[in-house]
């Protein structure tokens, strides 16, 4: 089976958190997400618990991939009435022009759906990729492409290496996760023994290849 051997680094965490995972290249970009979600600590790929916004980022083909509804419906809705659209935005006051003109670039932006696409041609050609979870604490993940194996015995993803723990929901971010592992690291911090505790609780865990190689086996792909 033809796969894609890719890295996925998450960015502005110290140490860096990383990981290489084989996945089928009949992959789609909401396959991706669920890997992504399962190398890590995240919940969000069960839309049903958690239900975080994502987005694939393609500059190089004007092209967002994500799972907001809301940006999906706006995209169609401009396509279909650009030309009153811009003349709108182009009527308004001069002190106004300036985010208007910004706004009609994103809406140029073309939006598609994770499950309407699979990952192959854009890893291939561009080598990599920007992944965002989460709107509000905005992780941001590179995903890069090492190579295309041909013959991948595996029908699902398998992590090969990797490196450093993932982090939990809800710790504001990046900042707000660094901020985490002094706390977690030092044993003779004062809020040490709670914040483990409390970590443990929220499903937080070390690295753990033979764990999320069992987790990878949950993807479907079709």
């Amino acid at each position: 089976m033809k796969a894609y051997r890719i890295t996925i680094q998450l960015q502005e965490v110290h140490p860096l958190m990383w990981r290489e995972v084989m996945i089928p290249a009949a992959a789609t970009f909401e396959n991706l997400h669920e890997v992504i979600q399962k190398v890590s600590n995240f919940k969000g790929w069960a839309l049903d618990e958690a239900g975080q916004m994502y987005e694939f980022n393609l500059p190089e083909e004007n092209l967002r991939i994500t799972n907001d509804e809301e940006a999906y419906l706006e995209h169609r809705m401009y396509k279909e009435n650009r030309e009153d659209v811009v003349k709108r935005h182009g009527d308004s006051p001069e002190e106004f022009q300036a985010f208007n003109e910004s706004r009609l670039k994103d809406l140029e932006t073309e939006i598609k759906k994770p499950d309407e696409l699979h990952i192959g041609y854009y890893l291939e050609k561009y080598q990599s990729m920007e992944y965002v979870y989460d709107y509000e604490e905005k992780w941001q993940f590179i995903i890069g492409y090492v190579e295309t194996v041909e013959n991948h015995a595996k029908e699902h993803p398998v992590l090969i290496d990797g490196g450093e723990a993932a982090p939990i929901e809800n710790l504001g971010g990046a900042q707000g996760y660094n901020e985490f592992l002094k706390v977690y690291n030092d044993s003779e911090h004062p809020g040490h023994k709670d914040l483990k505790e409390w970590a443990e609780k929220q499903g937080y865990k070390e690295y753990d290849r033979e764990m999320i190689n069992e987790k990878l086996k949950e993807v479907k792909i079709q």
